[in-house]
């Protein structure tokens, strides 16, 4: 008789003490609706790229209409290869070629 109301106890106690443990979760998980900060790298501000990148996606928008997988190689890729300006500003296709990215 003894064991079982002990077991009957820790059970109870488990029932009450769960849903407390659980609500604490709850507060690691970011607020949906916080308003994202630009200059913060990562999800919470979805993402951020170099100054240069930047700029070569602007242009890389102008010229052509891209994936922004593909935007995002071809703005990387002309930021890292100085020496392929000229090809960068003018032809974002022939960019994604020289990287192995062919469809367009």
């Amino acid at each position: 008789m003894n064991r079982i109301f002990c077991s009957l106890v820790v059970a109870a106690m488990l029932l009450v003490l769960a849903p407390v443990a659980s609500g604490a979760q709850d507060g690691a998980t970011a607020n949906p609706t916080e308003p994202r900060d630009p200059n913060f790298c990562g999800a919470g501000g979805a993402g951020c790229d170099p100054a240069d990148v930047q700029q070569w996606k602007a242009i890389g928008i102008r010229l052509a209409d891209l994936s922004s997988a593909d935007l995002s190689q071809y703005a990387y890729a002309c930021a890292e290869h100085g020496d392929w300006k000229k090809v960068c500003e003018t032809d974002p296709v022939a960019v994604l070629k020289r990287l192995g990215i062919e469809g367009y």
